[in-house]
């Protein structure tokens, strides 16, 4: 077992099979209860179905429309850019309507469409995180975005897909009406900002800059003291024409209030400018390893 948890093939198609079960439960608990229209594939994949159950009074399940609509994508892209392109995007197509139809039966876990639509989107973000984050991706809009860009090489993917979605949005209004939809672009916003936090990592940090006669003193400080490694820059003032030292370190957001005491009590005229930093690799922090 150990073994495996080291494999990095292992881990990868785990946070995968994580990633599209976290995403089937975002999309029947959540979502598609309260017509939540987000783009995609599944997004047109809950129109379709509320379509047919007011027309033949049939679901049409989401497991099945992902794979249907899926489909001839797959055929296309396998047609254009052949087997490898598809690799494990392939995978997680099928694996996400896997997870859709075994999570199918789990009721909705609130009838508050407000909160339905925060704690979707921050359930769906991570989802789709874990699945971004091991480069790879459940194929849908996406994968038709790809296709088009091939033969329109002057239109960017990002305005394709944006366009696709848009579309499937739209559709939503004439659907569902307007209330459902406005939470929708308000949970398309949460996804955007949870993928991104996934992605580039929880470990949130700052960067800092101090600019100071006493650097000496201030850099063995944040040696010393806060316990960090500090680099000591040559820069020069462009209006005085003087040298200075620039110390620049990486801390923990939870340091940066001792860190700022800690300059203040050296030396009050010190210039500090603190910036965010997503993701920090190295010594103290994380380490670099490849997905």
């Amino acid at each position: 077992m150990k073994k495996l948890l080291k494999n990095k093939t292992f881990i990868k198609y785990l946070n995968i099979i994580i990633g599209c079960f976290l995403l089937s439960i975002s999309l029947n608990v959540f979502l598609k209860p309260n017509h939540f229209v987000l783009g995609g594939v599944t997004g047109f994949g809950i129109i379709l179905d509320s379509v047919f159950q007011k027309t033949f009074g049939i679901p049409f399940p989401l497991a099945i429309s992902n794979i249907l609509i899926n489909l001839p994508l797959f055929l296309v892209a396998y047609k254009i850019f052949g087997f490898k392109f598809l690799g494990n995007t392939l995978f997680a197509t099928f694996f996400l309507s896997f997870a859709l139809a075994i999570t199918d039966f789990l009721p909705p876990f609130t009838e508050d469409i407000f909160l339905a639509a925060v704690f979707g989107a921050v359930l769906d973000g991570i989802a789709l995180g874990l699945i971004i984050k091991n480069r790879c991706s459940t194929g849908g809009t996406d994968l038709l975005a790809i296709i088009i860009n091939k033969y329109l090489k002057h239109i960017q993917i990002s305005k394709i897909l944006l366009c696709i979605d848009a579309t499937i949005i739209f559709v939503g209004i004439l659907v569902f009406g307007v209330k459902p939809t406005l939470y929708a672009i308000m949970s398309v916003f949460i996804v955007s900002r949870v993928i991104g936090a996934v992605v580039d990592g929880f470990d949130f940090a700052k960067a800092v800059f101090i600019i100071s006669d006493k650097y000496d003193e201030i850099g063995n400080s944040i040696l010393n003291i806060i316990d960090r490694g500090a680099t000591s820059l040559d820069a020069k003032g462009m209006y005085t024409k003087n040298e200075k030292n620039v110390i620049f370190c990486v801390v923990k957001q939870k340091q940066i209030p001792e860190l700022k005491d800690m300059v203040a009590d050296i030396d009050e005229n010190a210039f500090v400018v603190i910036a965010n930093v997503s993701e920090v690799m190295g010594r103290g922090f994380k380490g670099i390893v490849e997905n």
